[in-house]
């Protein structure tokens, strides 16, 4: 191992932090770079980012969830070892210290330290690793998630178009997840009759892997998967944040790219996918109305964590034109924001949705719109192909056009 070791610390105790930088205090002959994390679902986001030679987990907590957690680690980061912190006699007499000790190696712990942490017991561990840090990017599908705060903008219409035209460059790679629980419409304008939806899913989380997950969805014939919403808002209850954060971290490991379209508030699912998103294309109309909540919706996002850098502002006009419309340079200036994409009306776009043959799908369609959903196509697999560990490039208005004239006929296939 090199002298910089990167370890993730898990644990609810607020106290864990100082404890931990206390014993890291006396490792003179090492640099630590440490991150926390409070919760499963957050510990997970920060190991597939920053792939941790180390991560040390308190389990002053259920076996199952920490079962669940080390098999999703050892999935993600193979080379990444997990620890377990614990006191030898925080069971009392209910459980003892053996038994810790047999019931973590059971959840695929692979070493222990004791509380109090001492400096001592921490470095015999960092000693006890022998494999480097993985540099390599572990195989990892893209998430891209196309998000508003307002139905009817053409959020679902462009997440169905981009993935459609994408498997049909990579067929059997790409998957759609209809997350607009309360009513998804991903289905409807693909002209499929879902068997199976994200609530099978949910259902069967305790057993499910990337074989059952790829079970569970639908193909198009342009060599899409898709894995449709529930068929009710009664179903949609029975989905939540964390069978989200769980389907999607298996659907990425399945995929190259895992498009999902959500339901236009900002909950807990949504925020969740968000978290998880390599990219997020936020969709507007140019109506004053949707102006003014665009400039409310943009910094609860940044608010929420979501860098500016995974963020794309998507102008949809989606209507006709009409006297006192507002230009795409009136919104910017209202927004202090440049668009990274505009989308222009384009009639035929309802017919192909109430036909249920998706527009972008047309191999002669030079329209405006094909033009500007193949550049947004073009950027996604741009994002799949950069180099591990990179941010995507932050595309402007010009780079956008200039990315469309690289791609050249790119939708004409």
């Amino acid at each position: 191992m090199d002298q910089n070791v990167h370890i993730l610390v898990v644990g609810e105790d607020s106290g864990l932090q100082e404890e931990f930088e206390a014993a890291l205090e006396g490792l003179s002959h090492r640099h630590c770079i440490t991150a926390y994390a409070s919760d499963y679902r957050r510990a997970e986001e920060i190991a597939l980012s920053r792939q941790p030679n180390l991560i040390c987990v308190d389990i002053e907590r259920d076996f199952e969830d920490l079962k669940r957690f080390t098999q999703e680690i050892h999935l993600m980061l193979p080379e990444t070892t997990v620890a377990a912190i614990y006191r030898p006699d925080q069971f009392g007499n209910e459980r003892s210290e053996s038994a810790v000790v047999i019931d973590g190696m059971r959840a695929k712990i692979q070493d222990f330290l004791r509380h109090p942490l001492s400096s001592t017991e921490l470095r015999q561990l960092l000693d006890r690793l022998s494999m480097p840090r993985p540099r390599q990017s572990t195989p990892s599908g893209k998430v891209v998630s196309f998000v508003s705060n307002k139905g009817g903008v053409g959020k679902s219409t462009l997440a169905v178009n981009a993935a459609c035209l994408l498997a049909s460059r990579h067929p059997g790679r790409v998957l759609l997840i209809d997350a607009s629980l309360q009513l998804g419409v991903c289905t409807v304008m693909l002209d499929m009759l879902p068997t199976t939806s994200l609530v099978d899913a949910v259902r069967e989380k305790d057993r499910l892997d990337e074989t059952l997950l790829r079970q569970f969805t639908i193909s198009h014939a342009c060599g899409l998967h898709v894995l449709a919403a529930p068929n009710d808002a009664l179903e949609g209850s029975e989905i939540d944040d964390e069978s989200v954060y769980r389907i999607v971290n298996f659907a990425r490991r399945s995929f190259d790219y895992v498009i999902i379209d959500t339901f236009p508030i900002l909950d807990s699912t949504v925020v969740s996918v968000l978290d998880l998103s390599d990219l997020v294309y936020i969709v507007m109309q140019g109506t004053a109305p949707n102006v003014i909540a665009t400039s409310k919706f943009l910094p609860i996002l940044e608010g929420l964590g979501l860098a500016r850098e995974k963020q794309r502002l998507v102008l949809n006009q989606n209507y006709r034109s009409f006297t006192g419309n507002l230009s795409p340079a009136d919104i910017e200036e209202r927004l202090t924001r440049r668009f990274d994409g505009i989308f222009p009306y384009q009639t035929g776009i309802l017919a192909a949705a109430n036909a249920g043959v998706p527009y972008g799908l047309g191999r002669t369609n030079q329209s405006g719109f094909s033009r500007s959903l193949a550049t947004l196509s073009a950027e996604i697999e741009c994002l799949h192909d950069s180099t591990a560990g990179q941010r995507p490039p932050m595309y402007t208005m010009s780079s956008w056009q200039q990315l469309g004239e690289l791609v050249g006929g790119w939708w004409r296939g």
